[in-house]
């Protein structure tokens, strides 16, 4: 199963903050991009905010120096004009989470949105798949 996989500002904080209950599965998602089985996207924002909230919990030198390293996994998608208007007439109740579903969808390329916050995208308001690091590991292994 070749995927696409849009990574959520949660997923990056598993890493950089080395959280025990998420650290294994969201690693797993970064591991799968290295032997080749996945491609991995996020935007600017998602790395953004990731900085901002680390560097609130870890030293700002050691997060940023693990972001910097985690850059080194992505596919920047950028957001445009056309994003942000959709993104702002949408259904969704939270805008950013919005900006980041029609970011992701706007090429065609991206297969799965990745997040721990999947009870934001209810059905109707985003296009993609959504799933946790934990569900989309599981349906890989049934659809290597």
């Amino acid at each position: 199963m070749e995927s696409n996989l849009f990574i959520d500002t949660d997923i990056i904080l598993d890493i950089v903050l080395d959280r025990k209950e998420f650290f294994d599965d969201s690693a797993a998602i970064f591991q799968k991009f290295e032997t080749g089985e996945v491609f991995l996207y996020t935007s600017p924002s998602i790395i953004i905010n990731a900085q901002y909230v680390g560097q609130k919990q870890i030293a700002k030198s050691k997060c940023r120096a693990v972001m910097n390293y985690l850059l080194n996994y992505f596919i920047i998608l950028e957001a445009d004009l056309s994003v942000l208007k959709q993104a702002y007439q949408s259904k969704f109740s939270d805008v950013e989470d919005a900006i980041q579903d029609y970011t992701a969808t706007k090429d065609s390329v991206i297969n799965f949105f990745i997040t721990r916050n999947i009870k934001d995208f209810k059905p109707g308001e985003n296009i993609l798949p959504v799933a946790t690091p934990a569900q989309f590991l599981k349906l890989f292994k049934q659809n290597p």
